[in-house]
């Protein structure tokens, strides 16, 4: 399959872990021009797949992004020495590790197959009007993945964005295909968000073009897209653009929040698209996932959230059921078909209202910010009354934890924990008080060596937990 994706992709990079010394510079074995590659609005939608395909294997949206958020945080225990991420829970980190390769190899596999797509579509024939419409919803997603992409690359190896580290390096803005042998430089972490931006409003931009409709749950929508800016504008503190976005994106995916015990394993236990979902990288009861499987790091494999996150949930919160307490494995032990798959999500209504809660919080807007808390807080447990949240700058606290037990398992932990500059217990307990905002993961030693304009971070193992 990868083969036939390289092909319709015309000349794409082979990034790969295990066959690449550079990963933004390596040249496939197979390729054809860009410019044989792209001449129906079919070939965009295969390319379109091919993206998808990138984006959500085990190396990056599949399993490892989502796993680095809970081992890298104060959420997880883990058993298993000799499994996966037991190093990262650790914090036995160097920088040939093997799952920051991936992640570095894979994201930026992600935006190469994007930019293709973006750059064919700037120099392609002229289509009809049915297909330009085909066309121009496939760049449209193809700019919403390529900011997502940037996103988590840049939140692993760059500092979290603030104005004291927007001007550090953090990563590689590509915006066109990396020639072979092409040198390349990191940018700042103010220029990488500046570019995540950019590609959001050319995503909307595409989107609303006429005649172009909205695509599902499965792919980058519009409501993943406005999902995306509110998470963005949180992260860089523009807290009105936040608001804004975060209430485009409810408005958008027209959802509800479910509040019952059964509803909530069903979020979880299905392969269906729930009520609360934006976005989901989807997966089928057909899919082989192995050993690479989040369900088996959550199962055979050892690691879970330990005790002390697990006793911060009320007795009553129905998200019990799913973490610590029915299901080996928490919300991502698998739907209970051939091969325990789940569908892995990426945007969901509840981080919306927690964004909308955080935001008006931060801008004294306390009632705004309890009445959006309370519709993620007072679902999950229905015991909380109205009078057990304040309605001032405490509430905040309120707030951080919420984010915490609501999206715990799904990656966000440690981005959190970093951006709200906390001092954290990593290593179940190993290591106390960590400044995790100071920490930065190092970039492949792979990519440093290759010796095409990538630098590493200076002194980046001097913030490791002591």
């Amino acid at each position: 399959m990868k083969n036939i994706f390289l092909i319709a992709l015309s000349g794409m990079l082979m990034i790969s872990s295990v066959s690449c010394d550079d990963f933004l510079t390596e040249t496939p074995s197979v390729s054809i021009p860009d410019n044989q590659a792209f001449n129906t609005s079919q070939d965009y939608t295969n390319a379109l797949n091919g993206l998808y395909q990138t984006l959500g294997r085990y190396s990056f949206l599949g399993r490892n992004i989502l796993a680095m958020g809970d081992a890298s945080s104060d959420l997880a225990a883990h058993t298993a020495a000799t499994s996966h991420f037991y190093n990262i829970f650790r914090y036995q980190v160097l920088d040939t590790n093997t799952y920051l390769e991936e992640i570095w190899g894979t994201g930026y596999y992600a935006i190469d197959r994007a930019s293709r797509i973006i750059a064919a579509s700037e120099t392609s024939a002229q289509f009809t009007e049915s297909e330009s419409v085909v066309v121009n919803r496939c760049v449209a997603q193809a700019y919403a993945v390529r900011a997502l992409s940037s996103f988590y690359l840049v939140n692993y190896f760059g500092l979290p964005y603030s104005d004291a580290n927007k001007s550090t390096l953090g990563i590689v803005n590509v915006t066109k295909p990396v020639a072979a042998f092409e040198q390349i430089k990191r940018s700042t972490v103010g220029e990488n968000y500046d570019q995540i931006l950019s590609d959001i409003a050319k995503a909307k931009e595409y989107f609303a073009k006429e005649g172009v409709e909205d695509v599902d749950y499965i792919f980058m929508n519009k409501a993943a897209v406005s999902a995306l800016e509110a998470r963005v504008k949180l992260y860089m503190k523009d807290y009105n653009g936040a608001i804004v976005a975060a209430n485009q994106a409810i408005a958008l995916k027209d959802g509800a929040i479910v509040s019952s015990k059964e509803d909530y394993i069903q979020l979880y236990r299905s392969l269906v698209i729930s009520s609360e979902d934006i976005f989901v990288i989807a997966k089928s009861a057909t899919d082989y996932l192995s050993a690479n499987s989040l369900n088996t790091l959550y199962g055979n494999y050892g690691m879970s959230l330990n005790e002390s996150t697990i006793a911060e949930y009320p007795s009553t919160d129905i998200r019990l059921a799913l973490l610590g307490g029915e299901w080996k494995g928490g919300k991502m032990a698998g739907v209970f078909a051939n091969n325990q798959v789940s569908n892995l999500p990426v945007f969901r209504l509840p981080e919306m209202y927690l964004t909308l809660a955080e935001a008006y919080a931060k801008t004294n807007k306390f009632a705004e910010a309890k009445q959006n808390l309370l519709e993620v807080a007072a679902k999950r447990n229905p015991a909380l009354e109205d009078s057990d949240v304040p309605e001032d700058a405490t509430i905040i606290s309120f707030i951080n934890k919420e984010r915490k037990l609501e999206l715990a398992q799904e990656g966000h932990r440690f981005l959190d924990a970093r951006r709200l500059g906390e001092k954290i217990s990593v290593g179940n307990g190993t290591y106390k008080n960590f400044d995790v905002s100071k920490f930065v993961y190092p970039i492949p030693a792979k990519e440093v060596n290759a010796g095409f304009g990538v630098v590493q971070t200076t002194s980046w193992d001097a913030n490791l937990p002591k």
